[in-house]
């Protein structure tokens, strides 16, 4: 077996790159197997590629922002939110958003985001403006329902809940709730 040792410029091509191609790419454009790259990621301690990246997931940024993945997946496709895609591992892909670009996009769109609902300093650097929006007791008036709070509310009600129950724990209006479910009932039948 002949072990080739790592070149300081095969380390920067593998850092540079880690993340933009496929781990199949990088080992093969460095003349190198998989389970070469592989290992040489762990012993430099940068397997994971997602926390390598800098920047948040779509998930992640979902998690703090207390919305659904997809609500941030739909400003992505429909509304512009910046964001980078990139692979993990061999075949995995990620949006990422830059915390900076979102804040900037956030600010023209401030319409779609309950500020009181994002805690202080959770996404950092938190520009001063964000204060006022998290004091200012506005409310959104109308949020996509996820196939997740659709099948939650289909559950609730066939066990019994009333739509007021249901209301408060999806976090929505009576009108919401009353309507989307008069909704869906009329394309079953």
């Amino acid at each position: 077996m002949n072990k080739r040792k790592w070149t300081d410029e095969e380390i920067q091509y593998l850092k540079d790159h880690l993340g933009r191609l496929k781990i199949a790419t990088i080992a093969e454009n460095l003349s190198r197997t998989e389970t070469a790259v592989i290992l040489k990621l762990k012993r430099l301690g940068i397997s994971n590629t997602k926390s390598s990246v800098g920047r948040l997931t779509m998930h992640q940024l979902a998690v703090l922002l207390k919305v659904d993945p997809t609500v941030v997946k739909l400003w992505i496709q429909n509304h512009g939110l910046p964001y980078k895609r990139r692979v993990t591992r061999s075949t995995r892909k990620f949006y990422f958003i830059d915390q900076e670009e979102f804040w900037e996009w956030a600010y023209h769109n401030k319409h779609r985001i309950d500020f009181s609902k994002v805690e202080y300093q959770s996404i950092v650097p938190e520009p001063s403006w964000v204060e006022l929006e998290r004091k200012n007791e506005r409310s959104i008036n109308y949020k996509s329902w996820t196939t997740g709070e659709i099948r939650r509310m289909l559950h609730l009600h066939t066990s019994g809940s009333n739509f007021e129950y249901i209301s408060s724990e999806l976090n929505r209006s009576l009108v919401s709730v009353k309507r989307k479910y008069q909704r869906i009932n009329i394309t079953k039948n």
